[in-house]
């Protein structure tokens, strides 16, 4: 079965037991095992707190596999609000941070994406930081197709 085929079929039975959350959906998919915090499900949309993919084929990267593994993301991800590029590289702890770029801006804050290319685990969140405040965690509102192509991507991403 498609990583899509997979991700619609969770989609439909989590949106069967009630439209909002939290619900939790993990799905082993080809090489990792792909976990997302949904705050609500409908026929057309959801949205995520969270969403990660976490695979062993990651566990002892190099930071240069990485950053690969960052581009292509970059690359494939265009979809989404804002574009999405590396900001920091840690050498040391072997990770690649990267952000909408250029973040949403408005009268009520920033908000963006950030994404975490580590060893073992891709990780997605969008943030929201009003003016003069600390930063914080809020749902990205996505279509269920947005969703499915999400999973994909990661897996694609890792290969």
């Amino acid at each position: 079965m498609s990583t899509k085929t997979q991700i619609h079929t969770e989609l439909n039975r989590l949106a069967s037991l009630s439209s909002t959350g939290p619900h939790s959906l993990r799905l082993t998919l080809r090489d990792g095992t792909l976990d997302a915090t949904l705050t609500q499900i409908d026929q057309l949309a959801c949205a995520f707190e969270h969403f990660s993919y976490k695979v062993d084929k990651l566990a002892n990267a190099t930071v240069d596999q990485l950053k690969d593994v960052a581009n292509t993301l970059s690359t494939r991800l265009s979809y989404l609000l804002e574009s999405i590029s590396p900001i920091e590289i840690d050498n040391d702890a072997c990770v690649v941070q990267m952000r909408s770029n250029p973040p949403q801006k408005d009268d009520d804050g920033t908000r963006y994406y950030e994404l975490v290319v580590a060893r073992g685990e891709l990780t997605l969140c969008r943030f929201s930081r009003p003016s003069g405040q600390q930063r914080r965690i809020v749902a990205a509102n996505v279509t269920r197709e947005v969703f499915e192509r999400l999973a994909e991507d990661f897996v694609a991403a890792v290969g």
